[in-house]
């Protein structure tokens, strides 16, 4: 055997291998937040895209609010987000995030839930969030013919316009409650139908709020799930997810991830799967070892007798005919007038350069006909006038007359 088909069989396996190697994991539909999690409920991508569209600085760290006053964050303004399904600070981390907001920076918490003490005495935020998604959910309302999506709405705020969105409602939060005696602007709402609104308050739902609290800004939102992976690649929610991060206006942002889970997200691929498991190893040696076998045996090629093959049979006279024919007893002879015309316009195209069917050089047309063929001009004019008759007409078009007008044509091309 030659050295060229061993190096297509060793290629052949370590393509295969890679393949296998760096196939992709299922997906997990569980929220970790977490920079290398490239799972919908990650922020691999989030954070890649947000590093390229942050002009002054974007950073990741797993620092705590009040580790990152200590280390200087809070001396000029900055912009902090946390991403979270409950969040639970310390007491010393809400009086870091206290001193910070006083002295202008601003901190933008997205959870699925807050309770009401867990911030201020003079703040009461509470937050009522999707705690996981579930795709099994939005297969099952499509199944039921009921909208899978919620209206997120972002109100009017110089210099943005209204915007809407459509959100899973499986992704999407409940609502968000402000009790209190500071300054509250309501950035993103969530439109409810009559149904719903019946058993709420009104038909607006609060998503997402900016609180002004001493110099600086706390924003609050009940749809951490939004602010991932999935959300920024989704064309309905990342325009809403830019508008939020211009609320920053420039700042340095730094994403926390002291405050998410702790989630075991599986990377594995499933070769690796299959080699940590003894039998299925084994199974994998095995198959390569046979397919590396086969290729061995069956490569040499095998002398097989060339067949002596006839050259095929010209059947194209015989399909005219059978279409005559079809034709003939079907008396469709305008159908057959207009085939038979066409291909008089197309070989006096071919042959002569001159097209028949345009009506404003028709005049010029036969004058060049009559002197081609030598034909006085007004038989060709009759000619064409007669075929043209016939075929714009509506009543029956005799045997005699379809044959008056193909003679007339054969007439012209045979004295080309």
């Amino acid at each position: 055997m030659n050295k060229r088909f061993w190096f297509f069989v060793a290629g052949f396996l370590v393509f295969v291998f890679l393949l296998e190697w760096n196939a992709p994991s299922k997906f997990v539909w569980e929220p970790t937040f977490n920079h290398y999690d490239k799972q919908p409920f990650g922020c691999a991508v989030f954070d890649s895209l947000m590093e390229k569209s942050v002009p002054a600085k974007y950073e990741v760290t797993k620092k705590t609010i009040a580790q990152l006053e200590r280390d200087g964050y809070g001396k000029k303004p900055h912009a902090f987000l946390i991403q979270t399904v409950s969040f639970r600070p310390s007491a010393t981390d809400i009086r870091a995030l206290d001193r910070l907001l006083k002295a202008g920076n601003k901190v933008f918490i997205a959870a699925s839930s807050i309770e009401p003490d867990s911030l201020y005495p003079d703040l009461q935020v509470a937050i009522n969030g999707q705690y996981r998604f579930s795709p099994m959910e939005v297969k099952s309302s499509i199944a039921n013919q009921s909208i899978p999506y919620d209206t997120l709405v972002w109100s009017h705020q110089l210099p943005y316009q209204e915007k809407e969105c459509a959100v899973y409602a499986a992704m999407a939060g409940n609502n968000i409650t402000v009790e209190g005696k500071a300054v509250c602007d309501t950035l993103v709402s969530c439109w409810l139908s009559a149904e719903e609104a019946e058993m709420t308050e009104g038909y607006w739902l609060v998503h997402m709020v900016r609180i002004k609290r001493g110099k600086g800004e706390l924003f609050v939102s009940c749809d951490p799930l939004l602010m991932t992976n999935y959300g920024i690649l989704d064309m309905q929610t990342n325009g809403l997810i830019f508008r939020l991060m211009s609320q920053f206006r420039g700042l340095p942002i730094t994403r926390t991830e002291a405050y998410g889970p702790e989630p075991e997200y599986e990377t594995d691929t499933p070769l690796r799967f299959w080699l940590q498991n003894e039998p299925l190893r084994w199974a994998i040696y095995l198959t390569l070892g046979g397919l590396l076998l086969f290729c061995v045996f069956y490569a040499r090629r095998r002398q097989r007798v060339i067949p002596v093959v006839e050259e095929p049979a010209n059947r194209s006279l015989e399909f005219v005919k059978l279409i005559g024919t079809l034709y003939h007893q079907k008396h469709i002879n305008r159908d057959l007038l207009q085939k038979k015309y066409s291909y008089f316009a197309e070989t006096l195209r071919r042959m002569t350069m001159i097209d028949i069917e345009d009506i404003e050089s028709r005049k010029e047309n036969i004058a060049q006909i009559a002197i081609r063929t030598g034909m006085p001009e007004a038989e060709v004019r009759m000619i064409l006038d007669r075929v043209d008759r016939y075929l714009q007409g509506d009543d029956e078009l005799k045997d005699a007359a379809l044959r008056k007008a193909i003679d007339g044509m054969d007439l012209i091309i045979n004295k080309l």
